[in-house]
Order: C-alpha cells, then sequence, then structure tokens
C-alpha cells in the first residue's frame, strides 16, 4: 500500500465523533507523504504563538486533508510574534502563507491582569487594557504591511475561579467584565484591518467548561494550557474559518423525515401519534425544526428525501398545529420508496448544485451507510437517538458557516422553486429561442455599492461550476478593487417574468497599460443557458473598449468542478496558442455580440 492510498483510507475514517488518536494517525501518514505527490492543492497555514499550539496541529491538519487540501504548516518559534511580524525577510513571509493563525494565551501578554488583578487601579487596569490592545494591533498592522493573507486571531477565554470570586462579577470593573470588555473592544480593532476574523475562545471555553478545556498542570510545566478535551473542538473552529475561506462552505440540506424532523413513524402513528409538541420529546424535534428554519432563512437550500407517502408528509407540514418547517420551506423533495442515494442523485440534479455542497441527515445508521458508500463526495449527519441532540448535532462542525450574508441569502429556497418553475415551463415552449423571449429577462451590470459587497465577496467564495479562475476573495479585497484605478468590478444581477434571482454574477478586470486581464468571471448555475453569460462577457467587452485597451486577456484555471467553461472563452471569439489557461481577444474593430432577448440596464463608467 502506497503512502498516498494510505493516506485516502485513513481520511474516510474521520467523522464527526472522530478521537484525537484517530487525527494523530491521519498527520502521522500525512507527514510521510511529500507535498508534491498531492493531487489535491496545498493549504499553508502559518501559526505565529505565545503558547504551545502543537498539539492542534493533527486535528488541524486531518480536517484540511478532509477538505481536500494537502496541509503545509509553518510554526513559528515560541513567543517570537513580533520579531517574526515585523521583518520582510522573517521564515513566516518566506512561507508565503494562505492563511496565519495568531494564537495568544492572555498569561502570555499580561501576567498581572491575569494573576494580580486584584493589587491593580482602575487606572492601571485601564493601561494595561490599552496596552494588549496596542500591541496586537501593532502584530496585525505589521502582518498587512507584507501579506494579504487573512489572518484567524482568538479572543481570550474568562477566568475561573475569578480574582474576588462571587463579588467579581457584580461590578463592571470585575476581572470577568474586564475580560469581556478586553474581548468586544479586540473585536472592534479587527474591524480596523483587512481580512482578520475572530476566533471566539471565549465561547468555545464556555461551552467546552474552563474546567474541562483549561489545563493547569501542561500550562505550567510545558506552556500548553489547552485540555486534551479542547483539542478537538478548537482546531475544528478554526478549520470552519478555513472551510469558508477556501470556499467548501456547504449549501444545501437533504433531511430525512420520520425520527428527524418528527419522533416515530407517521405512516404508521399518524398526524396525531407523531411525536412533535411543547413536551418531551416532541418540543427536541420543535426545536430541531426551528435550528433548519435558521438554515433556510441563512440561505441553505433544503429538501426532503424520505422513504414514505408523500401524502402523510405533506400532511404533516401543512396541518400538524406544532410544526415549524411547512412544505414552501423546501426547494425539492423525493418522498417515495425508492432508494434514498436515487433519491440524493436526482435532488442535487435537479437543484443542479454540486454533491459535495450537500449535507445529507438522517437517523437511520443504514442509509447514512449506504450513502456515504455510493457517493463519498457527500458529507453526511447520522443524527443521535435522543432527540435532545439533534440541533447539536447538526450545527456542531459548522458545515454551513459562511462569512458573509446577504439579502439573496434570505430568498435562496424560493429562487430554486422559482428555478424549477422555469424549467417546466421550457418544456411548453416551442422553441429555445421564443422561450427566452417570453421570459422578458432583464440584467442590471454595475459597479457594487456597499450594500452589494457581502454578495459579491460571497460569490467568489461558494461559485464553483461557472467560474473561470475560482479566486475566493473577502469583502476587503473586493472593496480594494472597486477603490483601484486599475481595476474594474461589476456584479450582474438577473429578473425575468417569473424569478427575481438577485445578484448572481461577477466580473473583476486588472488593467495594465494597454492590455487588461480579466481576473475573475463567474456566474451561479441557476442562470446559465439562457444568453446571461455571452450577455455579461460582452458587457465586460465593451467596458474595456471604452478605455480604449487593445487586448483584452482572459484565464482558465482548471479545477474538478469548472470543466464546463474550459472553452467558454473559444466560443466567445478568444484565441490561445495551444494553451488552454491563456486567452486573448484583440478588441480592435471587435463587435459586441449581445443576445437580442437579454434587456441590460446599465451604464458603462468612463475612465478616459
Amino acid at each position: 500500500m502506497t503512502h498516498w492510498t494510505k493516506l485516502t483510507e485513513n481520511l474516510k475514517r474521520l467523522d464527526q465523533d472522530a478521537s484525537y488518536c484517530t487525527y494523530a494517525a491521519l498527520a502521522n501518514t500525512i507527514g510521510t507523504v511529500p507535498a508534491e505527490e498531492s493531487p489535491w492543492p496545498v493549504l499553508k497555514v502559518a501559526v505565529l504563538r505565545n503558547f504551545t499550539v502543537e498539539p492542534l496541529l493533527p486535528v488541524l491538519k486531518g480536517e484540511i486533508a478532509r477538505m481536500g487540501f494537502f496541509p503545509d504548516f509553518y510554526v513559528g518559534d515560541y513567543d517570537t510574534i513580533a520579531s517574526e511580524v515585523m521583518s520582510a525577510q522573517s521564515n513566516l513571509y518566506q512561507f508565503r502563507p494562505d492563511v496565519i493563525i495568531l494564537a495568544q494565551w492572555l498569561e502570555g501578554l499580561a501576567t498581572r491582569l491575569t494573576q494580580r488583578f486584584v493589587s491593580l487601579s482602575h487606572e492601571e487596569v485601564v493601561v494595561e487594557i490599552g496596552r494588549i490592545l496596542t500591541t496586537i494591533a501593532g502584530q496585525l498592522e505589521n502582518i498587512r504591511k507584507h501579506s494579504e493573507a487573512p489572518v484567524l486571531m482568538n479572543n481570550f477565554p474568562l477566568l475561573f475561579p475569578a480574582a474576588l470570586g462571587i463579588l467579581d462579577v457584580q461590578s463592571r470593573t470585575g476581572q470577568i467584565n474586564t475580560l469581556r470588555s478586553l474581548n468586544q473592544e479586540l473585536l472592534a480593532r479587527t474591524k480596523d484591518f483587512s481580512n482578520v476574523f475572530c476566533v471566539d475562545y471565549e465561547c468555545l471555553m464556555a461551552n467546552i467548561g474552563h474546567s474541562q478545556g483549561f489545563d493547569e498542570r501542561y500550562w505550567h510545566s510545558s506552556r500548553a494550557p489547552l485540555s486534551r478535551h479542547a483539542l478537538v473542538p478548537v482546531a475544528r473552529e478554526y478549520v470552519r474559518f478555513l472551510r469558508a475561506l477556501k470556499g467548501k462552505t456547504h449549501k444545501c440540506l437533504i433531511l430525512d423525515c420520520d425520527n428527524t424532523l418528527w419522533g416515530g413513524i407517521v405512516g404508521e402513528d399518524g398526524l396525531e401519534g407523531i411525536k412533535l409538541g411543547p413536551e418531551y420529546p416532541g418540543s427536541c424535534y420543535v426545536a430541531f425544526q426551528n435550528e433548519i428554519l435558521n438554515l433556510h432563512d441563512r440561505g441553505i437550500i433544503l429538501a426532503l428525501c424520505s422513504k414514505n407517502n408523500e401524502e402523510d408528509v405533506f400532511e404533516v407540514l401543512e396541518r400538524h398545529p406544532y410544526t415549524v418547517l411547512k412544505k414552501e420551506h423546501f426547494a425539492a423533495w423525493r418522498i417515495n420508496w425508492d432508494d434514498k442515494v436515487k433519491n440524493i442523485r436526482s435532488i442535487v440534479e435537479e437543484l443542479n448544485i454540486g454533491m459535495d455542497s450537500v449535507v445529507f441527515a438522517d437517523d437511520n445508521a443504514y442509509e447514512i451507510g449506504l450513502v456515504k458508500h455510493q457517493i463519498p463526495e457527500l458529507t453526511t449527519i447520522q443524527l443521535p437517538a435522543e432527540p435532545s441532540q439533534l440541533r447539536t448535532e447538526l450545527l456542531k462542525q459548522g458545515f454551513f458557516d459562511s462569512l458573509s450574508f446577504s439579502s439573496e441569502d434570505k430568498r435562496r429556497t424560493r429562487m430554486y422553486r422559482e428555478e424549477a418553475h422555469r424549467k417546466h415551463l421550457a418544456t411548453q415552449a416551442g422553441s429555445v429561442e421564443e422561450y427566452l423571449k417570453e421570459l422578458q429577462i432583464q440584467v442590471e451590470i454595475s459597479t457594487p455599492q456597499d450594500f452589494h459587497i457581502p454578495r459579491v465577496a460571497q460569490l467568489t467564495q461558494k461559485t464553483n461550476q461557472f467560474n473561470l479562475t475560482t479566486r475566493r476573495y473577502t469583502e476587503d479585497h473586493v472593496r480594494r478593487f472597486i477603490a483601484d484605478p486599475d481595476w474594474d468590478v461589476w456584479y450582474l444581477q438577473l429578473q425575468d417574468k417569473i424569478v427575481d434571482a438577485g445578484i448572481v454574477g461577477v466580473a473583476m478586470v486588472r488593467y495594465d497599460g494597454a492590455t487588461a486581464q480579466i481576473d475573475t468571471f463567474l456566474l451561479s448555475c441557476r442562470v446559465l443557458g439562457r444568453g446571461v453569460e455571452e450577455a455579461f462577457l460582452n458587457y465586460v467587452i465593451e467596458s474595456v473598449q471604452s478605455r480604449g485597451i487593445k487586448v483584452l486577456k482572459g484565464e482558465y484555471i482548471p479545477t474538478a468542478k469548472n470543466k464546463q467553461v474550459v472553452d467558454f472563452y473559444k466560443k466567445q471569439g478568444f484565441s490561445n496558442n495551444g494553451d488552454l489557461a491563456r486567452w486573448e481577444l484583440n478588441l480592435k474593430g471587435h463587435a459586441s455580440r449581445m443576445p437580442g432577448w437579454i434587456k441590460v440596464k446599465s451604464q458603462i463608467r468612463s475612465t478616459v
């Protein structure tokens, strides 16, 4: 067995209940595989620290591998953050990280604040807090001088027992409330820097329990404060950010029904007999449905896959007095007696999304095992038999985390249902062009304003299929590009007589003398096949021409998901020299080819 085969086999053992030993074994295997042998892209993570972080690394490496990246780590020496971030020639910047983790323990920054709080006057506390904030702001400022890599910076756990015991929390100036204020101010300071995100150690340790999460003995012996109980949840918290930053957020949740959305089997117990209501265990299912509805409101697509009679399921969703979820909350469903693998594939095909962006949740171990075996790229959640744990199990790994939230997210399920209606109408039309004209498609193309930026950034982070370069950008990146005179950034918003799809496209162009380079060109898969991609590109071409540019360059960076756009530039008249990654269009005398059935509402921004 090769090292690579062994690695992929070990990866299969990772699930939501994986132990630290499982991660350690996987990390050891990763250490035997040369990065150049990996078919996965390398994710380079730098860790700067004032405490011992090495015990976190096996979990971080295992979870990064599960994301589909090969983990490559640089760990700075203990408590050398100041020197690492200041020098442009430091090992940190020579490593060229994709992400920087700034891991700091408060006792290493402020011993007086943690150990001698009672001896400090209020004025001295204020000075100490200011010093901590200034130190961290200086670290971030230096990082931003030399690197654009996103920074994951932790806040600080509260201390137990507090300096003044039960009296401490009674005062706004006690140790506990002082640390809470420090964390709030620290979060505010991060907003002064681009692409800095706060990893919430305060909340994490509260959830784990201070006595369970903090190891006093190892802190004193080796400056390793995190106990063995804390290693997996803390490392996974970092990975939630990595997943969102690298576009690995899941966008669809497919759910079973019986013993999942309610207790019991509706076909046998009937509407009145299932467990769903204000008393245990029915209250657990109501709470679970509320959490699923929260995901819906965040823009997660919901679907049902259940071996059941369709009329029985919809009777619950439409008539049960305590159901929170209704039929209209689901974009698709397969409620029949076919096998779930077939039904899941059918749902994913209908929604036109990637299988690896889907999570399937079921209480039945057999069904979960079958789906994992037949569709290994799909993420599964084995729901617990104890209903009070349903909500925790659904959320604990952060599969649906995102670093942005927009108005389009709130309308996503409705848009997918409207899209299904549009496809149905298409089958009734006499010809494709006749149907497209009847749709009355209108697109608005313009430079994003502040309230558009979260959605623009989100599309770069999530769009995989019709995405020529799959570069991932944060809101700060987008703002900087918009402000730069050598860049153009546009969004495309689509509406027709059936659906207001919202912002579904992004294009970014970088200028260099007499040439222009398309850095990003993407569209949501929901709007393909209507000529929108041609309309958007022609708008970009006309805008570039208005600057007096002679040559427009395009780039195609292949991934496992964007093969459908391999010849997009060729179809639009671009040429290459046998290199599918590099394309050019001579703009001299080039005439626009805007589809006649699309009305474009926009004004080309003149910069001449």
